[in-house]
C-alpha cells in the first residue's frame, strides 16, 4: 500500500515538472521583392497568352484577368533554399493544390504545380510545360 502510494506521487510529481509543448506561430512569406511589386502572370508555352495582372499583400494574391478578380493565398509556406518554397496555393475554398515557388530573379519567378498532367513525377514542370510564370 505505502509502495502504491509512493509510486502514484512519483509519476504525479514528474508530470506537473515536464514542460508544455507549444507549437510555434511563425509565418513563413514569400520574399519582399516578390511582395512589394505588381508581376504580370504569363503562361507556359502549352497554353494560350495569358497577361494578367497579380499584387501580393502577404501571403495573398489579387489576380486580375479579363473576367473579373480572384483572391488566392499560400498556407503552409516552408522555404527549402533562398530560391525555393514549398507550399498550398488556395484558388478558392474548395480548390487547392501542392505548388512550388521556384524565384528565378527579381524580376522573375514560377509557379509549380506537383501534379501536372502528362508530366511524370513531383513538381517537374517548367517554363515549357506546366508552370506559371510571373514576371515584371
Amino acid at each position: 500500500m505505502l509502495i502504491g502510494t509512493l509510486a502514484s506521487s512519483l509519476l504525479f510529481s514528474t508530470i506537473m515538472i515536464m514542460p508544455a509543448t507549444t507549437a510555434s506561430a511563425k509565418t513563413t512569406y514569400l520574399p519582399k521583392s516578390v511582395r512589394s511589386h505588381k508581376w504580370y502572370r504569363l503562361t507556359d508555352g502549352y497554353q494560350a497568352g495569358y497577361h494578367d495582372k497579380t499584387i501580393f499583400k502577404g501571403n495573398k494574391m489579387t489576380v486580375s484577368t479579363l473576367g473579373g478578380k480572384a483572391h488566392w493565398h499560400f498556407t503552409g509556406l516552408k522555404r527549402h533554399s533562398k530560391k525555393i518554397y514549398y507550399g498550398r496555393l488556395h484558388y478558392s475554398k474548395k480548390n487547392s493544390e501542392p505548388v512550388k515557388v521556384k524565384i528565378i530573379s527579381s524580376k522573375h519567378f514560377d509557379i509549380i504545380p506537383k501534379h501536372f498532367s502528362w508530366l511524370k513525377g513531383n513538381y517537374t514542370g517548367n517554363e515549357k510545360m506546366g508552370a506559371s510564370i510571373y514576371k515584371r
